[in-house]
């Protein structure tokens, strides 16, 4: 049973689907979410971004923003893991897996190879068109949470 999820965003489609998802889960398992955005400039879109990921959550997750300061993204993911006791990381595929074979990309890849928790990839809706046997893990369109 997972009692925490973490969920690296950034401001793509991929990290949207991953958000809305994790918050499905959160709903089905009654556990807590965090969403964490690594800044690395200045995004003053960032706080709209969230606004709208988190939008009719029945339980408003946690909204991290943390600096880098020198470590790879999927260090810092790795170190927030440890800091919040998450038990499971939800991701979503790379905005440009519509035009490449790789579904993850260079971030996700960090993420994944520093993880000390299980992680799970979620599919965005292009891709599923584009795969469809991917389709069973897809999240379904749910605009309630």
């Amino acid at each position: 049973m997972f009692h925490h999820i973490l969920v690296p965003v950034g401001l793509g489609v991929g990290s949207q689907a991953a958000a809305q998802h994790a918050l499905n889960l959160s709903r089905w398992l009654g556990c807590k979410v965090t969403l964490v955005h690594v800044l690395e400039d200045a995004e003053g879109s960032v706080y709209e971004t969230f606004a709208r990921m988190v939008q009719g959550a029945r339980r408003q997750p946690t909204v991290l923003l943390v600096e880098p300061y020198g470590q790879t993204i999927g260090a810092v993911v790795a170190q927030t893991v440890q800091q919040t006791h998450a038990d499971l990381i939800v991701i979503g595929c790379h905005d440009a897996a519509e035009q490449t074979s790789e579904v993850l990309g260079p971030t996700a890849q960090s993420i994944v190879a520093d993880a000390s928790v299980p992680v799970q990839v979620v599919p965005t809706a292009a891709l599923v068109q584009r795969k469809p046997w991917l389709q069973r893990f897809a999240v379904p369109e749910v605009h309630e949470i």
